[in-house]
């Protein structure tokens, strides 16, 4: 958070205005996905892995288009090009610490198994800045 100070033209006392930043305004998403309260942001454990997954698979709108991998070219664009169909709970299925949330996907007859983190979405996605939350807590707060 950002304090500025302002000057008001019809008084000549100082205005203290808060401003979030956007890496302020992450941080309060991630802390209430993974439901906690506090200033500082959980390791990624079983237990906070789970809660965002929770999260995740209340908030997301499935199906979504993703790419895996990261496409280079417009070529790669249409040939690496998935659905995501959900979200594989990590308490029953895989997902660990380690890898993080897994979804099944589909690319034309074929369904595979991949970690949310190896998926491109689209800017303008509204489940890109959902998953680019999970991202930046996952890389940055996973015990190593």
């Amino acid at each position: 958070m950002t304090l500025s100070l302002y000057t008001g033209t019809d008084t000549p006392e100082l205005a203290v205005v808060a401003e979030f930043s956007s890496q302020d305004q992450q941080k309060q998403r991630i802390l209430a996905a993974v439901g906690t309260d506090g200033n500082d942001l959980p390791l990624v454990d079983e237990d906070t892995l789970f809660r965002y997954y929770e999260y995740l698979s209340e908030k997301l709108s499935f199906p979504f288009t993703a790419h895996y991998p990261d496409p280079k070219t417009p070529l790669e664009e249409d040939q690496f090009e998935c659905t995501v169909l959900e979200l594989l709970d990590p308490s029953k299925l895989i997902g660990d610490p380690f890898d993080g949330i897994f979804c099944k996907t589909r690319k034309a007859a074929f369904d595979a198994n991949l970690p949310l983190l190896e998926l491109e979405i689209s800017l303008d996605d509204p489940n890109s800045q959902m998953v680019e939350d999970y991202w930046y807590w996952f890389w940055n707060w996973r015990c190593r």
